[in-house]
C-alpha cells in the first residue's frame, strides 16, 4: 500500500524564498501601511458596523430618574456587511538552462519570486488607490481656491485645517490619517505660508513630518511615490512607455483604526485569508519539475478583500495642483 502522499504546503511551499517576498514591499507605495488587515478564519463571511451617531445623542432630562422608576432605556443599532476574500495570484516559469546558469543556485528563482511580488502589490496599490479616488467612497469631495502649485500665494494650511473642522463638524471626529501624494509634497514643502508658519524667516524645506504636526488629529502621514507603468508588454518592450503617479494630484483626509473584534468604525479595512494549504498570505509555490519541458514553475498569492467600512470617515480635496 503506497503511504499517504505529500500535499499543500508539505509539498508545494518553498519556504526561503517565502522569506524573501513577505518583506517585500515596492518603494513609494502605501496601501499595506493605510489599510488595516484583519485576519479571518474563512474567506468569506459577516461582519459588523454601528452608527455613532447613537453613542453622541443627548436629550433634555434624559439621565435624571425620578425615585422609584426604573432608568430610561437608550438603544443603539448595528448594521452588517460581508466580506469576500478572492484569490490574488501570479505565477511565472523559466528553463532549466536560466537556473544553472545564474550566478548562484537561488538568483533566478529570488528574482522570478521578487517580480512576482512587485506586480501583485502593483495591483494592490492600484485597486486602493482607485477605491479612494471614487467619489462614492468618501463623505465629500471638496476644492481649494488657489492651487498648491502657486507656492507663493498658496495657504494650504488654511485649506486643510478647514477640512478637518468640516470633519469633526460632520462626524464628531478627528482625522488622524493626511494622504499627501509625492507629486503634491513637492509643493508643500516649498510653499511659503507652510515655511512661514514653521521657520518664520522662510527658510528651510517642510518635512513630511512637520506638515502632519501642524494638523490636529493627524498622527499619520501617508506620501505614496508608487508610479505604475499602464503600457502593454509591447510598448514596455520597444520602450514606448511612461510612468503614471497611482495616486494621482488629490490629498485625503480619513480616519482609519483597527478592527476591534466584530466591531469597527474606520474608512477602509482588508480582510485576509490565509489558505489552511499554504499556511501564510504570499507563500511562494514551486511546482514539481517539469522534466519534458525541463522548466521551473512556482507562484505566489493571497486572499484578501479590501472594503469600504465607513465612507462618511474621509474626505476627497480633489486636483490641489
Amino acid at each position: 500500500m503506497p503511504g499517504t502522499p505529500s500535499t499543500g504546503r508539505d509539498l508545494h511551499v518553498d519556504v526561503p524564498l517565502s522569506n524573501v517576498v513577505v518583506g517585500r514591499r515596492p518603494e513609494g507605495f502605501i496601501a499595506d501601511q493605510l489599510l488595516p488587515v484583519t485576519p479571518v478564519s474563512k474567506q468569506s463571511d459577516i461582519f459588523y458596523k454601528y452608527n455613532h451617531g447613537h453613542f453622541r445623542r443627548h436629550e433634555t432630562n434624559l439621565t435624571h430618574r425620578a425615585p422609584g422608576t426604573e432608568p430610561k432605556k437608550v438603544h443603539f443599532t448595528v448594521t452588517s456587511d460581508t466580506y469576500f476574500a478572492p484569490n490574488y495570484a501570479l505565477g511565472t516559469d523559466w528553463p532549466v538552462e536560466d537556473e544553472v546558469n545564474a550566478d548562484e543556485v537561488l538568483a533566478w528563482a529570488e528574482t522570478s519570486a521578487i517580480n512576482l511580488t512587485d506586480r501583485l502589490m502593483v495591483d494592490y496599490e492600484v485597486r486602493v488607490a482607485a477605491l479612494a479616488v471614487n467619489t462614492t467612497n468618501v463623505q465629500t469631495v471638496t476644492s481649494i481656491n488657489t492651487s498648491w502649485s502657486n507656492t507663493t500665494g498658496s495657504r494650504p494650511l488654511d485649506d486643510i485645517s478647514d477640512e478637518v473642522e468640516n470633519f469633526r463638524q460632520a462626524t464628531g471626529l478627528m482625522p488622524n490619517i493626511l494622504i499627501v501624494p509625492e507629486q503634491v509634497m513637492t509643493k508643500l514643502r516649498r510653499n511659503d505660508h507652510l515655511r512661514d508658519v514653521l521657520f518664520g524667516d522662510g527658510g528651510g524645506l517642510v518635512t513630511d513630518q512637520q506638515l502632519a504636526s501642524l494638523i490636529p488629529g493627524v498622527s499619520r502621514i501617508l506620501v505614496p511615490a508608487a508610479q505604475i507603468n499602464l503600457f502593454g508588454e509591447t510598448e514596455t518592450e520597444n520602450g514606448s512607455w511612461s510612468l503614471s503617479d497611482a495616486w494621482g494630484n488629490h490629498i485625503w483626509l480619513a480616519k482609519v483604526d483597527l478592527l476591534q473584534g466584530r466591531f469597527t468604525d474606520t474608512w477602509m479595512n482588508a480582510f485576509r485569508w490565509t489558505s489552511p494549504l499554504l499556511g501564510q498570505p504570499f507563500a511562494v509555490q514551486r511546482h514539481p519539475f517539469d522534466a519534458k519541458k525541463r522548466k521551473f514553475d512556482i507562484d505566489v498569492g493571497y486572499y484578501q478583500d479590501e472594503k469600504i467600512v465607513s465612507a462618511d470617515l474621509a474626505v476627497r480635496v480633489q486636483s490641489v495642483i
